[in-house]
Formats: C-alpha cells, structure tokens, sequence
C-alpha cells in the first residue's frame, strides 16, 4: 500500500477506537493487539442483492468467537466513555454475503467475516427410532447449511428444517428466519434450535436456550443482527431419507392452486415439502425446470406480453420422503394417494425419484445455469413478503403488474406458512392470520445489466417499495428480508408491542448499539445510499 493510504487507514481506526484495545493491520502476521483488523476486501461492501454498497473502515476475520469479544467489547467501553451510542464504529457481521439490501454492511466501520470461525460439524447421536432420536449437530456459525447437510448425511441424519439455497451460513440464516418448502410441518429454521453460542454487543461470549438465558436466545433467533453475533447452533436432527419423490403439477386457476396447497399442507403426516410458483412465460417455465429431473410436457399458451391478453399458469411442487433403499412402492403409494386429491390441470402432473442430496441442493443447478447466462453476479431487485390468507388473491393481482412484462427473468414463489408454526418469542415479525395460514411471496428477479442498468433497477425497487407498503397497509403483510427505509417504518413492521420489545432486547444486549447498522433500525444508518 502507498504510505498515505496506510496513514489514512490508521488514522480512520484511530479516531473512530482512540485508547482502545483494537488495531489495524496490514497482514494477519502483523498483529499489534489482542484484535485484529485488516484492510477492507472489496466483497465487505458488497452483497448478492447489489443495489447497496457501503465501505467499511476495517475488516475482521475472527479465528475464535474470543476474538470478537474483544473486539465489541473495546468499541462498546468506547463507545460508552465518549458521546454515546452511534459516536463509534458500528459493527457487521457477514456470512455468505447474501443480503439483498446492506444489511450485512457497516459504513465506515467494521465488517466481521464469520466464514473465518471454525466451521466444525459435530453430529451426536443419543438414541434410536424414525425420529433420529435426541441426535444434534453443534455447528459453527460460519458454516454453509451445505456444509452441515454433508456431515450429517454421512450418519445417515439431516436438519429438519431447511431454506432452497443451501450456499449460506447457519448464523445468517438463523438471524432472519429461514425457510422453505418444509416449514410448513416443521417451522421455520429458528424453530428448529436447541442451543446457542452468542457474542452480545457488550462482548460476553453467552450460551443460550430456552431454559439458559431465554430472554437472549428468543432475541437473536430472528433478530437482524441486532443483539449479538451466533458463532454456534445446536440443531436438532432427523433420521435422513436417502430418496425422495418430487411431484410438480401444473394449474391455470390461482383459487384451485392455492386451495390445492392448503389441501397439502393439511397433511403433514403424508407430505413432507410443499411450494410453488408463478409460470409466466416461456423463459419462466425453462429457468424453474432447470433442476427437475424429468421431462414436462407442458407448453401453454401465454397470450401477449402487451398485458392485454396475458395468462399466467401456476406450478405446485411437493416431496415425499422415500425411506426404501430398493422399493418405492409405499412413497409411490402416498404420491398417488395425495395426488388424486388435487385439481390439476390433467394430464399434467410429473413425478420423479431423486436422492435426498440432490433434491436438497437443487438450487445450486439454477444457480449454474444462471451463471453460465451471466446473470448471477447482477443485481437483484428481490421482494419477499408474508400475506395473511385472506389477501392472497389481492395481493397477487397488486403484484402482477410488476412481474408479467416481458423481460421478466426470475421467479416467483408462491406458497403457504402456518403461523402456529413461529414461536412469537422470537424477534421475527410474521402477520396476524385468524385462520393461521399465511402465504410467503417471493419474487426473485436477476436484471441483465446490457438491458436494466441503474435507473432501471432503481425503477423496480420503487415498484416494490410501493408494493410492498401498499400490502403492508391494507392486507396486514410483513416484509422479508428487507430493509425499511426509516425507523418510523421499523416501528409499523414490528407494530407497538413487538417493537418495544425489540428496543428493549437493543438496550439489554446492545446498548451502545455497535451491532447491524446496515439493517437501518437505529439512527447512524439512516442515511445508508444505493449504489
């Protein structure tokens, strides 16, 4: 580095820490104190959404969950000695680097590489039976779900409970929520939690359950990075089956296919996975085949893309675990069974036997595939939303206008939640559904940057803005995964009850508010801008 850019970089860690106990290095050979910093790597300030960049002061990449103690707790007795919270450099903690909107950033301070944690598995098995027994899986914070499907695969186990891309970290999934087609029968992923290692924003390394330290444990599981940094989870496991049955039926009705899912989802005893999506046009149906093994004879007729005479299909996909080494007869039983209740459009229904591992790692095919078109590392304007049952089919016709032009490139996500499913202990924000049943919309929306430059992406994230705040008003939706624009609009996320709450877990655990800028709850990141 030129000279005066390493004075620069000493200088900024210097005014932001002053006596602390924290320096910078140029090398993770050259430590000058018990924490280390290193010079910012371009990806801190970059994430898979690509629509926010913010540049942090100083990188971490921790070698124990001690090293991040040290370092929150000098900025947090810093921060406690001067102007108060917000005066000092806040602190990020990034995973796999798959937020959508900065959430994993921290301008002008400090972005805290928990892929660098040990990432050891450790599977323990303490007894028999279908259900796996009282067998767990300790595991880093800063291991990918594939990583811990892998090892746990090898003892003939799984996690229960699981989201469609396995490429991200436990700590990060488990910040948010974390779902997918299983959720329905098992809860989400932070239902799906025994215990936890914490390091809290004053730097106490905590471990934490629903019986030790509840008040911790319910906070962090999704808390948005707010109130500490996971560096372990204890998951509980499941006896893995080594197949499973993969059944995708096609519907030109939304009524029939949303009354067909909750007819599924009513059968937790026979069905295992459960979701769906928006087949809006030919590139629509190509892209969501990608990863299914198995031809489908389905080729509709969509209309124009003047909108004037558009049609959109809808697709359900369901799993039956298949626990048979060499006959499959008893999950072809059940597939049959269950599919003769449901109202397709016949003949179209495609069933296919694939190994577990492939089913669970299905996205990563999409991924390949969007990769060798480009149209991965591009931003990605997503929206996600949770709609009580009795807006779904408004919602949907307030959504159409935004995902059936025709360059649409993505897909749409359709499918049902149950709310007693969700521990309301939890810091995770789902809405009020009488019935219980809640649908979780997802549009995930890759632009090719020769056609959707800046102002066009910009473009759709205004759409979505107004989407999303006209759902939330008028049908009772809550956002996923996204990043309000103020805190006026955290504390109407939340609502009164739950956002008091929320403060008071930040004053506990975080009092000077060192953790989760780039989430935009308190003041110093308010001002966060688009790249």
């Amino acid at each position: 580095m030129e000279l005066n850019k390493v004075l620069y970089m000493y200088a900024g860690i210097v005014a932001l820490l002053l006596c602390s106990s924290v320096n910078f290095i140029q090398s993770p050979s050259d430590v000058f104190g018990p924490v280390a910093l290193l010079e910012p790597t371009p990806s801190a300030a970059r994430d898979f959404g690509a629509v926010v960049s913010e540049a942090p002061i100083a990188v971490m990449q921790p070698g124990s969950p001690a090293e991040i103690a040290r370092l929150l707790g000098a900025l947090s007795s810093s921060s406690s000695s001067a102007a108060g919270p917000g005066s000092r450099a806040a602190v990020a903690a990034r995973g796999a680097g798959h937020s959508l909107h900065g959430q994993a950033q921290a301008r002008a301070g400090i972005v805290v590489e928990t892929r660098a944690l040990p990432r050891l598995v450790e599977v323990v098995r303490r007894g028999d039976g279908d259900g796996g027994g009282d067998a767990y899986a300790d595991v880093g914070g800063g291991a990918l779900w594939v990583e811990v499907l892998e090892e746990c695969l090898r003892a003939g186990l799984a996690p229960r409970s699981w989201t469609d891309y396995l490429y991200l970290t436990v700590g990060g999934t488990l910040s948010n929520g974390g779902i997918s087609g299983q959720a329905f029968k098992h809860g989400p992923q932070i239902r799906n939690v025994l215990q936890l290692e914490v390091v809290t924003g004053t730097g106490e390394v905590v471990t934490c359950s629903p019986t030790q330290s509840p008040e911790l444990f319910f906070a962090v599981l999704g808390g948005l990075g707010q109130f500490g940094i996971i560096t372990r989870a204890r998951i509980p496991l499941q006896v893995a089956p080594p197949k499973v049955r993969w059944v995708r039926a096609f519907y030109d009705s939304f009524e029939t296919f949303t009354k067909d899912q909750e007819l599924l989802v009513s059968m937790p005893e026979l069905v295992d996975y459960v979701e769906g999506f928006l087949v809006l046009n030919q590139q629509s149906l190509h892209s969501s085949s990608v990863a299914f093994p198995a031809p489908v004879n389905f080729s509709p007729d969509f209309g124009s893309d003047d909108g004037s005479s558009k049609v959109v299909y809808y697709c359900i996909e369901f799993a039956v675990h298949d626990f048979q080494q060499q006959d499959s007869t008893a999950a072809d039983h059940v597939v049959d069974l269950v599919s003769g209740k449901l109202s397709y459009l016949r003949p179209h229904a495609y069933s296919v036997e694939v190994a577990y591992w492939d089913f669970l790692n299905r996205v990563r095919m999409e991924e390949e595939s969007l990769r060798s078109r480009g149209l991965w590392d591009v931003p990605h304007p997503w929206l996600n939303l949770f709609v009580p049952r009795h807006g779904v089919a408004r919602f949907k016709d307030l959504l159409m206008d935004t995902v059936t032009q025709g360059d649409f490139e993505g897909l749409v996500l359709v499918y049902p939640l149950l709310t007693d499913r969700w521990d309301g202990n939890t810091s995770a924000v789902v809405p009020a559904s009488p019935d219980g049943v809640m649908y979780v919309f997802s549009v995930l929306r890759s632009t090719d940057p020769a056609r959707c430059g800046r102002a066009c992406v910009e473009g759709i994230l205004e759409q979505h803005r107004r989407v999303a705040d006209e759902a939330c008003r008028r049908l009772g939706a809550k956002q996923y995964l996204a990043r309000q624009p103020s805190r006026a609009h955290w504390h109407d996320h939340f609502g009164a009850a739950a956002w008091d709450r929320f403060v008071a877990r930040k004053a506990r655990f975080d009092p000077m508010q060192v953790l989760g800028p780039g989430q935009g709850i308190f003041s110093w990141t308010d001002s966060a801008s688009p790249v």
